[in-house]
């Protein structure tokens, strides 16, 4: 036997291994590639700490499980409330055509994924309202309401959340901490929805924003 044959054999074994894995630990997932819902990261794996956009001294982190991602992608709202907000972070951030919408074109931040998939706490802060969620005179799911530790006057709303058997939406007054503290799932709108012009699915997302509050 060739004395390189050995060294080629495991080299070969190395190339399998990478491949297996997706390539590099880093490397973000493929835009056209589905994805699977998700499940309860592992209680001892720390959820990605990735900025995706600030208003001020409020950053907002990534809600899910980077690896369940599907687009991310700036939309106006109708809230006078609502501040702008700026592009944070690693990852590319569409923009939503305005349509005839009023509000800054950055007003609110869809995070895709799969219907199901968990949601976390964008910011650290304290739970300060929990609702239904109306779209069009129907319920679709809770909106929470989070108050920043990092700055008095501004309140962070999440909506599209939906609740699981295993993972109620969390009660106002509860501490969370971003990245840890499970809110409940995305929800299922059952249709496509404007974030499937950036996806390969329906366009299932969590929304963000973060709007002016009353400072005590």
């Amino acid at each position: 036997m060739s004395a390189g044959l050995p060294a080629a054999i495991a080299g070969l074994a190395v190339l399998v291994l990478w491949l297996g894995t997706g390539g590099l630990a880093g490397d973000d997932p493929a835009p056209d590639r589905p994805r699977a819902t998700a499940t309860r990261l592992p209680a001892n794996a720390k959820p990605p700490d990735v900025p995706i956009a600030r208003v001020g001294l409020v950053s907002l982190r990534l809600p899910i499980d980077r690896n369940r991602l599907t687009a991310i992608a700036f939309h106006p709202v109708d809230n006078p409330q609502v501040v702008g907000m700026d592009t944070d972070g690693p990852l590319k951030v569409h923009q939503a055509p305005r349509n005839g919408r009023p509000g800054p074109e950055r007003g609110a931040i869809d995070v895709g994924a799969a219907a199901g998939t968990l949601v976390y706490a964008p910011v650290d802060g304290v739970i300060s309202g929990v609702g239904r969620y109306k779209v069009q005179g129907k319920l679709k799911g809770y909106q929470l309401t989070i108050n920043p530790i990092e700055a008095n006057g501004y309140a962070v709303l999440v909506t599209h959340i939906d609740a699981g058997a295993d993972d109620p939406v969390p009660p106002v007054g509860t501490p969370v901490t971003a990245g840890r503290t499970v809110l409940g799932q995305v929800l299922d709108f059952g249709g496509e929805q404007e974030l499937s012009q950036f996806t390969s699915d329906g366009g299932n997302h969590v929304q963000i924003e973060v709007i002016r509050t009353p400072i005590p």
